[in-house]
């Protein structure tokens, strides 16, 4: 080795001798140093709290999104139910009518319009 790199050496042993640290600090100053040479980055707990908060809030809104998934398929076959509900009726009607003799609107824009405008049922008051 060098005469350079020797004295680097001996130098850093002798700072680690007369550090004002205790050893459990000074370990974990040259550990985080290492590892800052290394490229590691040194650790940061109020970063890794921000971390743990993000990922848990990445969770709930997971979570949530997957219970409005449910609903909405659950709402989509309550449609498609009542759906096939109204057309079971429809046809029932239609046979009913048919047997009947009379005509059944069906569930169009023709259903909204009444043949017969309707009167509201009022009681036959005597004339005076």
């Amino acid at each position: 080795m060098s005469r350079f790199t020797n004295g680097l050496l001996v130098g850093l042993g002798v700072s680690l001798l007369f550090a004002p640290r205790t050893g459990q600090e000074m370990r974990s100053l040259l550990a985080e140093r290492f590892r800052y040479v290394r490229g590691i980055p040194p650790e940061n707990v109020e970063l890794k709290q921000q971390v743990q908060h993000m990922g848990q809030r990445v969770q709930e809104v997971q979570q949530q999104a997957n219970r409005a998934a449910e609903m909405g398929s659950t709402v989509q076959d309550y449609a498609q139910q009542t759906a096939s509900s109204v057309s079971s009726v429809q046809s029932d009607l239609k046979h009913v009518a048919q047997q009947a003799g009379t005509d059944v609107p069906s569930t169009g824009s023709s259903a909204a319009t009444p043949t017969q405008p309707l009167q509201p049922n009022r009681p036959n008051r005597p004339r005076l």
